[in-house]
């Protein structure tokens, strides 16, 4: 039976070729971490310049969050006032400005002159601030959120008294006829009150500041010619407060109360 023919290749001729059973073996593939490695430094390198922005956006974002609690905890102290940005009156170019933020309300408030008796006052006026635009010494203020005065015209003598202006503006433009136009003997706004024990003339001095800046004269505050003492005439008065802001004591030794409809002495 003849022999099966034979296959395999033909021996080297070449004595420099290495045994088959030494021949070199192929080239592995990259391991998976050189290939993270790879990937990892081309997308840090596409995407630097966008991580550059988005650090330079997102880090005062966090900042301001980090900053939020103690900004929370210091508006949590604080007590609320009126606003202090200026208002126009209805109607008009002038500038009305608010009184600003306060811890508290003024204790003393006063309606403005020619003012209907009180709950009449309240239910007329319309709250269009024409008063305060009008009046010539800055004297009538008006808070329109409503945390003072309920958002009435009211006057702080301790801050700005009325002049008892001749033209008597605020009577004459108010257009819901809160304020009605009265001669000024008529006024009553308030009533001055004295406080001996601090007065300067109950110390030797021989002070007239507040008879001399009222604007009815002896008609509503005199010097007693018997005590030497300030008197204040209940009927004479009608609380413009230029006495008070005229006194040189502090705490002012007179100041204005606000008017009442109840009967009180004549003598105040």
């Amino acid at each position: 039976m003849p022999n099966a023919p034979d296959n395999s290749p033909p021996p080297s001729s070449d004595p420099s070729d290495p045994p088959a059973a030494y021949a070199a073996p192929a080239p592995s593939p990259p391991a998976p971490h050189d290939r993270r490695d790879f990937f990892t430094e081309a997308l840090k390198g596409t995407l630097a310049p966008l991580s550059n922005l988005l650090e330079r956006r997102i880090n005062p974002m966090l900042r301001a969050l980090e900053d939020l609690p103690r900004q929370a905890e210091e508006l949590s102290k604080m007590e609320l006032g009126t606003f202090d940005q200026p208002h126009l009156a209805p109607a008009s170019g002038r500038s009305v400005q608010l009184p600003q933020s306060q811890r508290k309300p003024p204790e003393r408030l006063l309606r403005p002159p020619g003012a209907l008796p009180p709950g009449e006052f309240e239910s007329v006026c319309s709250r269009c601030a024409k008063c305060v635009e009008v009046c010539p010494a800055d004297a009538i203020k008006i808070d329109l959120a409503g945390l003072i005065a309920e958002g009435l015209p009211y006057i702080v003598t301790a801050d700005q008294p009325c002049v008892v202006c001749s033209d008597l503006s605020c009577m004459k433009n108010c257009p819901s006829g809160a304020l009605k136009l009265v001669d000024i003997a008529a006024i009553r706004m308030g009533t001055a009150k004295t406080h001996h024990a601090t007065c300067l003339r109950s110390h030797g001095e021989e002070c007239r500041l507040c008879v001399e800046a009222c604007p009815l004269g002896e008609t509503a505050i005199t010097i007693s010619p018997t005590t030497g003492k300030v008197r204040v005439k209940k009927d004479g008065c009608i609380g413009c407060g230029l006495c008070e802001s005229r006194c040189p004591t502090e705490p002012r030794s007179i100041f204005v109360v606000p008017f009442t409809p109840r009967a009180d002495p004549i003598i105040a």
